[in-house]
């Protein structure tokens, strides 16, 4: 028997003919290991996501060409890692949001409070109004006063950039004036502050661009 003969029979007995690794499992396998970056953050949800549908894809693609492709196994491994990392991260991350927000406060965003810029007659959004009178809990940062210690009332804005050098022109929407209640005092202080209180809205400031205050909260818990 000639050479060429013994080395088609090889292969013929072993399956020796060669396949390629399917690219999308090993990317499925590679999204499923850096699945655990959802414990960051919500947008992180695409990497689990990813890994899943090319894990999908990839077991799809080799069943149509098995003497082609080879990888069903990675594929398994990034759907896998993908469901168990991706929920184990996005748990710790619903946990750490629970604890971060005293409980009887609803968490708002800057973005909640901010009129569609699409509509002109829009001064105050539907979702604020609905907090209207209600406890909430947000993030900011404190506009820079005359006081540094023993402070009982403050603006908070969404970010350091809104300053008097960088913002010359803050929306109404874009401060809050925070009332702490009581016996309740702070300390002026250039990293983020949490407050949390009971809303109040006044829709006759909001027409007020420079030095309006539609938003005021109530503040019984201060960090």
């Amino acid at each position: 028997m000639s050479a060429q003969g013994q080395f088609d029979g090889t292969q013929r007995r072993y399956g020796a003919q060669y396949r390629a690794v399917s690219q999308a499992a090993v990317a499925s396998a590679v999204c499923g290991g850096l699945s655990f970056l959802t414990v960051f953050g919500w947008y992180f949800v695409v990497v689990p996501a990813a890994g899943l549908v090319l894990g999908w894809n990839a077991r799809q693609r080799i069943r149509e060409v098995p003497g082609e492709l080879t990888g069903t196994g990675l594929a398994w491994a990034g759907m896998v890692l993908s469901i168990v990392l991706g929920t184990l991260g996005g748990g710790a991350l619903w946990a750490y949001e629970l604890r971060e927000v005293p409980w009887g406060y609803k968490k708002v965003t800057w973005d909640d409070l901010q009129p569609d810029p699409t509509d002109p007659t829009e001064l105050i959004p539907p979702k604020a109004k609905d907090l209207d009178g209600k406890r909430v809990f947000i993030k900011g940062f404190m506009y820079p006063g005359r006081q540094s210690i023993g402070i009982t009332r403050f603006v908070l804005v969404p970010t350091v950039g809104h300053c008097s050098f960088c913002s010359p022109e803050i929306k109404s929407t874009e401060m809050i004036v925070a009332d702490l209640q009581g016996d309740l005092t702070t300390v002026y202080k250039r990293r983020e502050t949490a407050i949390g209180g009971t809303l109040r809205i006044d829709e006759v400031e909001v027409a007020k661009p420079l030095g309006g205050f539609p938003y005021v909260i109530e503040v019984d818990y201060v960090r």
